[in-house]
């Protein structure tokens, strides 16, 4: 097995969905919006979470990691979704 050193935040563990590949790199990847609930379950205001998550996720440091949004509304066009499909 392949050992890969990656930048884990303390206490975002339960926002982390995977890992990504920025510049050549595995970084882990977390989910913006969970990372945001926990960050302001601690008290912080959703502004300074999301200044902080700007900061940390800067190219600024190798590693830096990646921050995912989801859209999780399903949209489909037409009057029906063919069987089997789901169209994001």
């Amino acid at each position: 097995m392949i050992e890969i050193e990656v930048v884990a935040i303390d206490g975002l563990d339960e926002a982390i969905v995977g890992s990504t590949i920025r510049n050549g790199r595995e970084v882990l990847a977390y989910n913006y919006d969970k990372a945001i609930s926990i960050i302001v379950s601690q008290g912080n205001s959703k502004e300074f979470a999301e200044q902080w998550i700007a900061e940390v996720s800067a190219d600024e440091f190798e590693g830096a990691p990646a921050f995912v949004y989801f859209d999780n509304d399903q949209e489909f066009y037409g009057s029906s979704t063919p069987a089997g499909v789901i169209v994001h």
